[in-house]
């Protein structure tokens, strides 16, 4: 009866169910094979020729691992808190940093999404890219000036006139709280990436950002050094980056993709590569999200202070492990097939002493 149980308790366990069946796996389809081999080579030999199997198959699978950075692999590269600085406007947003590179960004001396958008709004008509020119009428659209007149029959129907002002007002403020990055994500040949601002940053747009956004919001709600409890309590404003192995430029030939690849490939000490994530406190009204409604767009408080998280890339060792096993397994897969090689000389003087004798 207890042994009835003992097994009733096995089969009920994930953990214990899943390394019986993978031992199960290894004992019929791996013992299968050596059994095979040691019948008919016998045990010694047998057993030689399915480790040196093993491992060459160990070989080749952990190479494909290392290739891909898959399977077997050690830890992938995350952004790691150097610091988190909280500036007023009036003294810089990172004038008290301790990272000399950080002190070089002065974001607050950067224009405002809206107001480059309009600036590019303004001089469309002396644009000659086509490409250009729907960028900006995009960005227009997205982020621009917006009126009255510029609503949906969707959005006035069942409006009296003042209502309809104030649903333009407030398009419009949320139109004027548009971040770079934003703008960056929709229009990115509208960002000024050599402005002197920038100190030799280089803004991301949301979309490039988005694993920078999401650490940074994890050390800002971890410090327990700001009066934050949710992440709806403050806004994202925008994301720099400096550093690193040069990518490919905007709008990539093939040559310069060749070029990157070999230059990417020479490049052996990873330069190293910092970012920074900047966040505001959001006004009260912000916050307040009605039950059935759409939830409000975050408006940034200007008298709080921007609250910029500076971050250090680690780029950890997601193809070290892999690269160990595949070294390693290779190097027992050729001593095997050397003890193999040996063996069969010793086999060959054998048979060629026995024919010798015999002749």
């Amino acid at each position: 009866m207890e042994a009835v149980e003992l097994f009733a308790g096995l089969a009920w366990d994930p953990e214990i169910r899943g390394f019986l069946a993978v031992l199960t796996g290894i004992v019929v389809l791996m013992g299968s094979v050596w059994l095979l081999l040691a019948t008919n080579t016998g045990t010694r030999l047998g057993t030689l020729i399915a480790l040196a199997g093993f491992f060459g198959w160990m070989t080749i699978m952990a190479a494909i691992w290392w290739i891909y950075g898959i399977g077997y692999r050690g830890d992938a590269p995350t952004w790691q808190q150097v610091e988190i600085v909280e500036g007023f406007d009036s003294e810089g947003h990172l004038t008290f940093a301790a990272l000399d590179e950080a002190e070089r960004l002065r974001s607050e001396d950067l224009p405002t999404a809206h107001e480059v958008v309009v600036s590019a709004y303004a001089g469309r008509s002396r644009v000659s890219d086509p490409g250009l020119r729907t960028e900006i009428d995009t960005a227009n659209l997205e982020f621009g000036v917006v009126t009255a007149a510029d609503l949906t029959a969707d959005q006035t129907e069942g409006l009296t006139t003042q209502e309809i002002a104030d649903l333009a007002a407030e398009e419009y403020a949320k139109n004027r709280a548009t971040t770079l990055s934003e703008l960056a994500a929709v229009a990115p040949s509208l960002i000024d990436q050599d402005n002197a601002a920038l100190g030799g940053w280089e803004l991301l747009s949301t979309a490039q950002s988005g694993e920078a956004q999401a650490s940074a919001i994890a050390m800002l709600l971890a410090s327990g050094d700001f009066p934050f409890s949710t992440q709806n309590e403050f806004k994202i404003l925008d994301a720099f980056t400096t550093g690193g192995k040069r990518g490919l430029p905007a709008d990539p030939s093939r040559w310069d993709r060749i070029e990157t690849q070999v230059r990417t490939a020479l490049t052996l000490k990873h330069p190293t590569r910092y970012g920074i994530v900047q966040m505001q406190a959001v006004l009260p009204e912000s916050i307040d999200n009605l039950p059935g409604q759409a939830p409000k767009r975050p408006l940034a408080d200007p008298d709080e202070p921007v609250v910029s998280v500076v971050m250090i890339r680690d780029l950890g060792n997601l193809r070290l492990v892999p690269a160990l096993v595949t070294l390693g397994s290779l190097l027992i897969f050729l001593a095997l097939c050397y003890m193999l090689h040996e063996r069969d000389k010793v086999v060959m003087a054998r048979v060629a002493e026995f024919d010798k004798g015999a002749g």
